[in-house]
């Protein structure tokens, strides 16, 4: 009994340290993809800010699903616990 009640905060802090790092990777993904719509709309598109939009809603779409997809990995953990 006394060994899943010290193994308990090891596994909230786990999870913590997952989330926090899905977080990181969205903010990166999200930071890349927007740079690179800058990028793209200096060379193709001087005069508009197009592809930097859809690159950075790009961006967002994918971090959610990467974000969505690791809540899910860690709620099926839990329930196989």
């Amino acid at each position: 009994m006394e060994e899943k009640q010290e193994n308990k905060p090891k596994k909230q802090v786990k999870n913590y340290v997952r989330l926090t790092g899905a977080a990181f990777q969205m903010a990166g993904t999200i930071v890349a993809m927007t740079f690179l719509g800058i990028w793209l709309d200096k060379k193709f598109n001087p005069d508009g800010n197009m592809y930097t939009l859809i690159c950075t809603l790009t961006g967002v779409l994918a971090s959610m699903y990467i974000i969505i997809k690791e809540v899910i990995n860690i709620s099926k953990e839990k329930e196989d616990e």
